[in-house]
């Protein structure tokens, strides 16, 4: 059973940690582990994304022009002629 399927049967128990833990022979340090993974796994898959439409007129074609796309933490300039795919794909990751 992964610490996922644990903390699950830990939480349908209403055990307190330590009775849980001592009940399915679990170490507590180990379940800690497993709650605070789960935690940051659960906080980072519900940050809902922000995509906003980006419209250009003539006054915005100059070929030095770039768009500075940030995502989380890191910041993804794209020059003109990028590969609209390319960029999906690195978003994505």
């Amino acid at each position: 059973m992964n610490g996922k399927k644990r903390i699950a049967n830990y939480m349908a128990s209403g055990l307190s940690a330590s009775n849980w833990c001592a009940a399915n022979e679990v170490s507590i340090h180990q379940f800690w582990y497993w709650k605070k993974k789960l935690k940051a796994t659960e906080d980072t898959s519900n940050i809902p994304s922000q995509w906003i439409t980006l419209e250009m007129d003539e006054t915005m074609t100059d070929s030095q022009s770039n768009i500075i796309v940030h995502v989380g933490h890191v910041a993804l300039e794209v020059k003109q002629g990028f590969d609209p795919q390319l960029l999906v794909d690195v978003v994505r990751t």
